[in-house]
């Protein structure tokens, strides 16, 4: 096992190296500010929260003025049916971890410094599922709830009318369930919204943009000598960067490059798509023995029973190109999850990783990008072109399942930024309903800076061992910023856009949808504080971080803990679904029109 961390590392060492050799895929990113909580309420009229909460309560209904305003999602919260448990967000809160059988509680191994344990009879009345009714309300001004079942999500309501006993186990971050991967239902449990127990943060180095290059100062000198010394430098530095630039580009940008770049990886590392990758390096917490039977299983799904079709849609600013995908459909669902591939991953690793979602009750489609693997066009635009292509497959996938099917954004790596790109889109069909964002970059440039850091490091390491030591703060003759600002240039005359145009963080920003990112502690190709960065950017009313910690099995790994990893992404939609069913009609009595609200 430490052989092949061994090898990992060193794979990850010389594609750092390999990339400086060429250049860095550094582009960029910028962060948006936080936007201002669209949640809030009006203060130029009388809040009628509290009371629009108790005449609902006694009552059944309420009627308000047009001059009166009430707090949505509190009211909704207040007033919902279903409301009997600890909300989610109190989950996070109160760190509490739920145990489906004393198995789970012992084979925990979260840190245990405060831990509690509770044992309480929750009895769960059956629930009448109510038709919905029309949206118009009374000429009286009615307010009126009702919980409404979404057809779609057929996992949501397994134990709805069965009493049952649970046991609650109070633990600092984590949520455990003692559910096999493979089980058809799911009971809803609630999930921190944030589970970080290595408490990583983001920096401003996770921030990085090609503004941030551009407005690097350059280094002055003092003296006769220095000034003639770094006006040499800085012109054989010019050529020597824009060298590695313009050779550099081809290997990371195009279609050519990144196969080769891909089949470097796997002479590096012939066993890079072994499934045995995923429990081999698994920490014991994460249960690697029921990894490798659930994914010895998935090999031969994919292998042997998966049946595959191919469904395509043209580019949508070029009706000569096809963007191709792989299409699985699950029998008598309408559920769809769309996957974005990573930078270099082969389609068919993918697939065996897309029984996880297959086994939630999922259509599954993984698109090849532009300029990758089955789709046409040479160059990849890491997600600028893909994100309107997406929208593309969103109306293929409502043509084949209808358009009240629930579709998720799924992506690993480059897949996790292009899910998130075309989750910020504007236009989006309705049934989109959350993205889910594993292994993804804040920006280029912080990418490429973090790569180029590493192999600055693996030059300095030998020569730190002389016996006179030798320390470069930059690779010789191929400064970090000046590569940069070549790479931009190229990419921009080549495809139109910049590196700060095809940002994680301020995709994350700009999306409503409810956002789940994912990382592990131990990615060493993009570091860990790049999800954080990107989920501290985003606004969504929903949003979620999980951070593993420990011995996962590097980068985009986070699936290999494939128990936690379907029960934390299924409790994660099923509060989704849940915010989405209360629907809240609202009508105000001198209003022109009926409005109707969904609460989200």
């Amino acid at each position: 096992m430490k052989k092949m961390r061994t090898l990992k590392k060193r794979s990850y060492t010389s594609l750092a190296v390999l990339f400086l050799a060429g250049t860095f895929v550094t582009p960029a990113g910028n962060v948006l500010a936080a936007t201002a909580d669209s949640s809030a309420t009006s203060t130029s009229s009388e809040d009628k929260t509290e009371y629009a909460i108790d005449q609902v309560k006694q009552n059944g209904k309420v009627t308000l003025s047009g001059n009166d305003s009430f707090d949505l999602k509190a009211f909704a919260k207040a007033v919902d049916p279903d409301n009997q448990e600890t909300s989610t967000q109190d989950a996070a809160k109160d760190s509490t971890t739920t145990s489906a059988s004393t198995n789970a509680a012992t084979d925990s191994t979260a840190d245990k410094d405060t831990e509690s344990t509770t044992t309480t009879d929750t009895k769960t009345d059956s629930t009448e599922t109510k038709p919905e009714t029309d949206d118009s309300t009374n000429s009286e001004g009615l307010v009126t709830t009702e919980p409404t079942t979404d057809s779609n999500s057929e996992t949501d309501t397994t134990a709805d009318s069965k009493d049952t006993d649970s046991t609650k186990d109070t633990t600092t971050d984590e949520t455990t369930t003692d559910t096999t991967a493979t089980d058809d239902t799911t009971t809803e449990v609630p999930v921190p919204d944030v589970i970080n127990k290595p408490n990583v943060t983001a920096s401003d180095a996770d921030t990085l943009t090609m503004d941030d290059i551009n407005n690097v100062s350059p280094k002055t000198y003092k003296t006769f000598l220095g000034k003639i010394a770094g006006f040499i430098d800085d012109k054989v530095t010019d050529v020597t960067s824009g060298i590695a630039a313009a050779l550099g580009y081809p290997l990371l940008f195009s279609r050519f490059g990144t196969q080769a770049l891909s089949d470097f990886r796997t002479l590096l590392n012939p066993n890079r798509y072994d499934v045995s990758n995923t429990w081999t390096d698994l920490d014991q917490q994460y249960d690697p023995a029921n990894s490798e039977v659930y994914y010895t299983a998935a090999q031969n799904w994919w292998n042997t029973e998966a049946v595959k079709q191919d469904v395509s849609v043209p580019e949508y600013n070029n009706a000569n190109k096809s963007i191709r995908a792989t299409y699985v459909a699950h029998p008598d669902s309408k559920k769809t999850v769309i996957i974005g591939q990573g930078w270099t991953e082969r389609p068919d690793w993918i697939g065996v990783v897309s029984k996880v979602w297959y086994d939630m009750g999922y259509n599954v489609l993984m698109p090849s990008q532009r300029g990758q693997f089955a789709s046409d066009g040479n160059l990849l635009s890491f997600g600028y072109y893909d994100k309107t292509d997406w929208k593309s497959l969103v109306n293929k996938v409502n043509e084949m399942n209808g358009d009240d099917g629930e579709i998720i954004f799924y992506g690993q790596s480059l897949g996790a930024n292009t899910a998130l790109e075309a989750a910020s889109e504007e236009g989006l069909a309705p049934n989109v309903k959350a993205v889910v964002a594993d292994a993804g970059y804040s920006t280029l440039p912080a990418l490429g800076a973090s790569l180029y850091n590493k192999a600055l490091a693996s030059v300095n390491s030998p020569l730190s061992k002389l016996i006179i030591p030798i320390h470069f703060d930059k690779i010789p003759f191929l400064p970090y910023e000046k590569i940069m600002k070549s790479v931009n240039k190229i990419n921009k005359f080549l495809q139109g856009f910049g590196l700060d145009d095809v940002s994680g963080i301020v995709s994350a920003a700009k999306t409503t949808l409810p956002a789940y990112f994912i990382t592990t502690e131990d990615d060493a190709f993009i570091p860990d504080t790049q999800s954080v960065a990107m989920y501290d950017a985003n606004n969504s009313a929903i949003k979620k971080l999980w951070v593993l910690d420990g011995n996962v099995g590097g980068h985009a790994s986070a699936n290999n803990a494939v128990t936690e990893y379907q029960t934390n992404i299924q409790a994660f939609i099923d509060e989704v679904n849940k915010a989405n069913n209360l629907k809240v009609n609202v009508e105000v009595t001198n209003a022109d029109a009926t409005s109707t609200a969904k609460v989200a």
